[in-house]
């Protein structure tokens, strides 16, 4: 899996590599600048005559445009660089760098700093093939404004290719929150490793991402990063592939686990459906859909491959609930519930009293979360198995007492501190899902998928990620396989349809067909 790192953990890196390796920064910015000169080369070959204007700011960041206008400049490129802040505040390594860029090609630099119209700054870059943008770093934290401003509307207005180094000016490193301004960015090179403001925020302007060596193995000076805060990784479809359940050739039904989902009630028998029929495809050996009486002759209706049993005689659950559940469970590997149960008073014990005590893992999702409510995560905290819970931002924020809004303000802190809170796997569903383990580490899966955004495709998640931890997965190899195989198959279901137009039962199939291709990686 690849790392995703803060622009603090990112510069504590780079100051490891520096005190601990003695790799001198003046080399770390060279192999930066170098690394995103052979970017643009990826994006246009033929370098030679080719009109470039890079925007450089005082810092790093300009230092490393200074790095890539020299080696433009060597290749044959007809390079500008226009400074959007005064030569004297230039300072460190980026001196450096910009000194010796003026010693080569004193003509190619302009000071652009006084000039705080962007139509001037659109004027004097109009007709450019490429624009690099190497204004602002990682460490902005406060709207940008002035000439810096000014220069970024003049780079979105002109119809240049525009390449971000490191991360597009005016995107917070952290959260990928746009500050006032920022870059429309067709490509990022970006130095060392991802930064999460590239991809927390799947809408977010970076483009096309490529991480640029630094020439130093980043693994050997990782615990720096580790101390400014837990880490967060990139899930890779080969990583994912290792960890997909393969039944061996005598391995049968009892081998690959017994589900139970607790789901569904009179007019949403569909739910306990979707969830069910997706652990089966996911690869669950047996499947017992758990439901109300009322609801129960409605699935025997519709079941094919599940088995349904019945824990309520009327619209709720009821004193014997708890007992006609636990008789199920000895039997269980895994349990999900939650995908359109009841939501009377009798349903909210049954749920707080299943999570605390059951000694299974469970997947928490839907209305199972809404009757946990703010209690969510002190009950499952003294819960004797691993707890895994789903929720989308609306749920998120009943369990977190906060707004959507807050939710997806800070989606990755407010997941990481439901994880530690509850003692659980948290998976908030999104654009860019992430999953947080009660240790703080946390996970991004890259599926951004909006035809995912369909009724019914939370339900067929919970059944997936029901149906890995019911083949013995632990709770956070089984959120993260199955968000990334929930996503690959709405990929595959896309392809397969010839129509983005999907509702969720066309996902079942699909997770199969997921499995296998991830399978043969």
């Amino acid at each position: 899996m690849a790392i995703l790192l803060t622009g603090a953990q990112m510069r504590a890196i780079d100051k490891a590599i520096v005190d601990k390796l003695g790799l001198p920064s003046l080399v770390l910015m060279e192999n930066a600048g170098r690394g995103a000169t052979d970017v643009i080369a990826r994006l246009r070959p033929d370098l030679r005559g080719l009109d470039v204007r890079i925007v450089c700011g005082a810092g790093q960041n300009g230092g490393d445009g200074f790095v890539v206008a020299r080696h433009l400049l060597g290749k044959g490129a007809a390079v500008q660089v226009l400074l959007a802040m005064p030569a004297e505040k230039i300072s460190g390594d980026a001196a450096v760098f910009a000194r010796v860029l003026r010693t080569l090609a004193a003509d190619a630099v302009h000071d652009f700093s006084a000039e705080a119209d962007p139509s001037r700054w659109q004027a004097r870059l109009r007709g450019a093939d490429i624009i690099v943008d190497a204004l602002l770093g990682t460490g902005l934290r406060s709207d940008v404004a002035g000439v810096p401003a000014a220069a970024i509307a003049g780079m979105n207005a002109t119809d240049a290719v525009r390449v971000a180094l490191d991360i597009p000016s005016g995107i917070d490193a952290d959260t990928g929150a746009v500050h006032g301004i920022a870059v429309h960015a067709h490509a990022t090179a970006t130095m060392g490793c991802r930064k999460l403001g590239l991809v927390l925020d799947a809408d977010a302007t970076v483009g096309q991402v490529e991480v640029v060596d630094l020439g130093v193995a980043l693994a050997s000076v990782l615990s720096a990063a580790s101390e400014s805060g837990p880490l967060c990784y990139w899930l890779e479809r080969g990583d994912i592939a290792a960890s997909i359940p393969v039944r061996g050739q005598t391995g049968h039904k009892g081998t690959a686990g017994h589900l139970l989902v607790i789901a569904g009630a009179k007019g949403k028998t569909g739910a306990a459906l979707l969830a069910g029929r997706a652990a089966l495809r996911a690869g669950a050996g047996l499947l017992t859909l758990a439901t109300t009486a009322g609801a129960q002759s409605a699935l025997d209706a519709k079941a094919v491959c599940e088995m349904t049993s019945c824990y309520a005689q009327g619209d709720d659950a009821d004193d014997s609930s708890f007992a006609t559940l636990m008789a199920q469970v000895a039997r269980m590997k895994a349990i999900a519930i939650g995908p359109g149960i009841p939501t009377g008073q009798g349903m909210a014990g049954l749920v707080q009293q299943l999570v605390a005590e059951v000694e299974v893992p469970m997947v928490v999702d839907a209305d199972a979360l809404n009757l946990l409510g703010s209690q969510a995560a002190a009950i499952a905290f003294k819960a004797p198995a691993p707890r895994i819970f789903t929720p989308h931002p609306g749920e998120m924020a009943r369990l977190c007492g906060c707004t959507i809004s807050e939710v997806q303000k800070d989606r990755l802190g407010l997941a990481r501190r439901l994880a530690a809170n509850a003692g659980a796997v948290v998976v908030l569903k999104g654009a860019r899902t992430i999953i947080a383990t009660p240790d703080g580490t946390a996970y991004v899966n890259p599926t951004a998928n909006a035809s995912l955004g369909t009724a019914g495709s939370g339900d067929v998640l919970t059944g997936v990620i029901g149906g890995f931890l019911a083949q013995g997965l632990a709770a956070k190899d089984a959120a993260c396989v199955g968000v990334f195989v929930h996503g690959t198959a709405a990929d595959v279901a896309i392809r397969t349809l010839g129509s983005r137009r999907l509702i969720a039962t066309d996902l079942h199939d699909a997770i199969a067909r997921a499995c296998d291709e991830l399978s043969v990686v």
